[in-house]
């Protein structure tokens, strides 16, 4: 099954995603990827419920994340966490402050 209509991006495909939303209002598009695992790269990484939401949790530096989307505007990561008001959700943090690991 070819990668378009398995709806995964490859590589080189996921750093040529662009358009969407500015990613500012509540209404979004995320991509699925092939999950991936990233690593923190700044002092502290906020986790949100939306991309630029209220904040789920934070991730401190080196701090080793699957991720298994991403927002149209390639600005976002979304991951499955532990919601810490009580079961899971999907949460979003900002591409920019990760490396692929």
């Amino acid at each position: 099954m070819s990668e378009l209509n398995n709806n995964k991006l490859s590589d080189e495909a996921l750093e040529q995603v662009t358009g969407g939303n500015d990613g500012m209002s509540e209404h979004f598009s995320v991509r699925e990827i092939n999950p991936r695992w990233v690593k923190v790269t700044s002092s502290s990484l906020n986790c949100r419920y939306a991309p630029n939401g209220p904040i789920a949790k934070v991730y401190e530096k080196g701090h080793k994340l699957k991720v298994d989307g991403i927002t149209t505007d390639g600005l976002w990561y979304r991951l499955w966490i532990y919601n810490p008001q009580g079961g899971e959700c999907y949460g979003y943090i900002y591409k920019e402050y990760t490396e692929r690991i």
